[in-house]
């Protein structure tokens, strides 16, 4: 055993000892007192009367024939108390204690050993704050590097096969989680027309614009998200930038308008719904309406039941991105396994851990989100968009 485990089951020894004294000691106390019998508290009662009965004839309060009557009852009732104390049964409460006092001695400090050694982790290595900080840069650094390796891998790749539609859309989701939108657009692009101009594919394209032009609804962007509309009617992205166009173009009325829409279209619990209620809220309030009173447009009320049950069924749809798995990259792109693995999950982890330092970062939120479902991860893109939803 080194120096260093001895000094601390030393110190673990103490802190029980420690412990026991602090529980035990009321008990033991409590039993301590129980020791000392009725029967002596009485007969110096009986003493001190004896005393009082001397004074009182000495002071002529009694005649001599009281006090010898008096003496006579008082020591009959000593003569008695020490029977009956005789008589009694050996003390039992403090067997009781005593053992109650040993079970805990015992069971406490094993108890406590055996789950530390059944769950703890005696052998481990001291880990001092600062090496774990240099660790975490190191890892951090070196996952980064694994991203821009893996990137230019796969930009390397889709020089010698253009036509890979699904390269170029990792390839732009890689761009966007990195946070170089404008690199995403012209990965997008290149993805939106290998697929012919995609209805599901045109909303992703139409945001990564709008990232790049610090959140600016540009008319090209607009239009992309109109098309996408007519893919899926109730695409939440679409019609939440459809609004937002309408109100940098100042028609805020028609902004709101669009904005009720999506509110009644959108399920109960939406992740969006936080956000799209506050600038329901902040167009209303310029405009000194109440929104209560704005009814969803014919459009909106005509769209079919079913469809809106399809996407109450499919949530995670609410992004036109079709969830790419490794086995999809591996097909498209003749990348190695680890290859992707680094690319894919460096690019997650160094957005998660983005968000962790800074968590009030909506649109990081909605990032993650985004990056998730590029993985298939539903459960947890559904999370970062519940996250993005708590923020204004």
């Amino acid at each position: 055993m080194s120096v260093y485990e001895t000094q601390f089951w030393v110190i673990v020894a103490v802190i029980i000892i420690l412990a026991l004294i602090i529980l035990l000691w009321p008990l033991v106390k409590k039993d301590l007192n129980s020791n000392v019998p009725r029967v002596a508290y009485d007969i110096n009662v009986y003493k001190d009367q004896l005393l009082e009965i001397d004074a009182d004839l000495k002071r002529g309060l009694l005649s001599q024939d009281q006090v010898e009557a008096a003496r006579i009852e008082i020591k009959r009732r000593m003569l008695s108390a020490g029977e009956i104390y005789e008589k009694k049964s050996p003390n039992k409460r403090s067997f009781s204690y005593i053992f109650l006092i040993a079970i805990v001695c015992l069971c406490a400090p094993l108890g406590a050993v055996l789950l530390y050694l059944g769950t703890g982790s005696p052998n481990q290595p001291d880990q001092p704050l600062a090496d774990r900080k240099a660790q975490q840069v190191v890892l951090q650094t070196q996952k980064q590097k694994n991203l821009i390796k893996a990137t230019k891998k796969l930009f390397e790749h889709l020089q010698l096969n253009p036509n890979d539609l699904r390269g170029w859309t990792l390839l732009a989701n890689a761009y966007f989680s990195q946070e170089d939108y404008i690199s995403a657009v012209k990965a997008f692009s290149k993805a939106y027309h290998l697929s012919e101009r995609d209805n599901m594919l045109a909303a992703d394209y139409a945001e990564a614009m709008v990232f790049a032009a610090n959140s600016v609804v540009s008319e090209e962007a607009h239009i992309l998200f109109v098309k996408s509309i007519e893919g899926d009617r109730i695409n939440a992205k679409a019609r939440y930038y459809i609004g937002l166009f309408e109100a940098q173009q100042g028609d805020l009325n028609a902004a709101l308008q669009s904005w009720i829409d999506l509110q009644y279209l959108s399920w109960e619990n939406a992740p969006w719904l936080k956000n799209l209620n506050e600038q329901i809220f902040f167009a209303a309030n310029k405009l000194g309406i109440d929104p209560s009173k704005i009814k969803p447009s014919p459009e909106a009320q005509a769209l079919d039941v079913s469809v809106k049950r399809e996407q109450k069924e499919r949530p995670t749809e609410s992004s036109s991105m079709k969830p790419l798995t490794v086995e999809d990259v591996q097909a498209a792109m003749g990348m190695s396994i680890e290859d992707q693995n680094q690319m894919i999950l460096s690019m997650v982890e160094r957005l998660a851990k983005k968000m962790l330092e800074n968590p009030n970062d909506k649109d990081g939120w909605l990032r993650l989100e985004r990056a998730y479902r590029v993985l298939g991860e539903k459960d947890l893109a559904d999370e970062a968009a519940q996250k993005a939803a708590t923020l204004p």
